[in-house]
Parts: structure tokens; C-alpha cells; sequence
């Protein structure tokens, strides 16, 4: 009697096992990537609610221009560093998160990296102060074709200081166009 229950028993937590296997649920997801957007969200209303003088300096080309913003003129640039949020949970697991610890810097760099490379943000890398865990800065790297033409990006922020945009444009006709954008309201060079 004592064998047979415990083979029903055996049988009941093989048929539970075999059950949870091919569950149609999702695991949850419980990692947690670094809040980025509201880094950037935070940092655009830092500049917002002070009387920073806020200018641009572009060069396109070679040519060099430099411009005063207003606080809408910069919202509206700074808004770019949000559309490369990685943290939506359909977005998130096409990304993987590595952790280093650089002695020389006094930074603790999270890297995010998707494991294809067809993914328009190629990587993610947010420095952070060892001791105080903010921010340092933040470097974004994306890459994507519109038709025939390629851009590439690279996006730079300097917590409460400046950022940059940088970016190339080629076409496969041999076209070829390079942009960069230095946005500073607190930076002393």
C-alpha cells in the first residue's frame, strides 16, 4: 500500500512538472536595468527650472556654427536622448547588462548590449560615481538604415553639464555627411 501511494504521488509531481513546462505564461521579468529615462526626464526639468544660458555649437560638413537656445529649443533636443529608451519590457529582453568596475575613473559602468545586431541602439553605456552611484555620464550608440541611406549616432550626456549628438549620414551612391552637436547650459571648458 505505502509503494502505490507514493507511485501516485511520483506520478502526480511528474504530470505537474510535465504542466508547468508548457505553460503558455511568460516567466516575469524581474530585471532591472537602470532607470534612464527618468535620468534624462530629470536632467532636462534640472535645466528647465534654472537661468542657465544654453547654446549650441554645430559643425556640419566642416562648417562650423554656434547659436543660443532657449529652454523649449533645448527640451525639444534633449527630448532625442528619451527615444532610445531599452527598458520597455518587449524591448528589454533583446538586451543583455554587464557590470565593470574601472579603478582608473572612480566609475561603476553598466553596458547594455543587444544580442542582435539589427537593433537600432548597438549600446548603452551609463558611467556611474563609485561612491555616490550618480550619474557621470551616459553614451549611446545606434545604428539604422532609412531606404538606402545608413545613420549612426553617437549620443553623449554629462550629467548637469552638457551633451552631445553626434552623427554620420552615407548612402550607397557615396554620399556622405557628418554632424555634430555640442549643447552646453553648465560646462566650463
Amino acid at each position: 500500500m505505502g509503494t502505490f501511494v507514493l507511485l501516485i504521488m511520483g506520478l502526480f509531481a511528474c504530470n505537474n512538472h510535465t504542466a508547468d513546462q508548457h505553460s503558455s505564461t511568460p516567466p516575469a521579468d524581474t530585471a532591472k536595468f537602470f532607470p534612464l529615462r527618468t535620468f534624462f526626464k530629470e536632467q532636462i526639468q534640472y535645466v528647465d527650472l534654472r537661468n542657465f544660458n544654453i547654446y549650441r555649437i554645430s559643425v556640419k560638413d566642416g562648417k562650423k556654427d554656434s547659436v543660443s537656445l532657449s529652454k523649449e529649443a533645448f527640451a525639444s533636443i534633449a527630448a532625442t536622448f528619451l527615444t532610445h529608451d531599452i527598458s520597455a519590457p518587449q524591448v528589454k529582453i533583446l538586451y543583455q547588462e554587464s557590470v565593470f568596475h574601472d579603478l582608473s575613473t572612480g566609475s561603476v559602468t553598466l553596458n547594455y548590449k543587444p544580442g542582435n545586431s539589427d537593433a537600432t541602439v548597438q549600446n548603452i553605456d551609463i558611467l556611474l560615481d563609485e561612491e555616490t552611484n550618480l550619474v557621470k555620464r551616459v553614451f549611446i550608440r545606434t545604428s539604422y538604415n532609412k531606404g538606402d541611406t545608413s545613420f549612426a549616432e553617437q549620443y553623449n550626456w554629462k550629467a548637469n553639464k552638457s551633451f552631445q549628438i553626434n552623427r554620420t549620414i552615407s548612402t550607397k551612391n557615396g554620399y556622405h555627411s557628418t554632424e555634430l552637436n555640442y549643447i552646453n547650459w553648465n560646462d566650463k571648458p
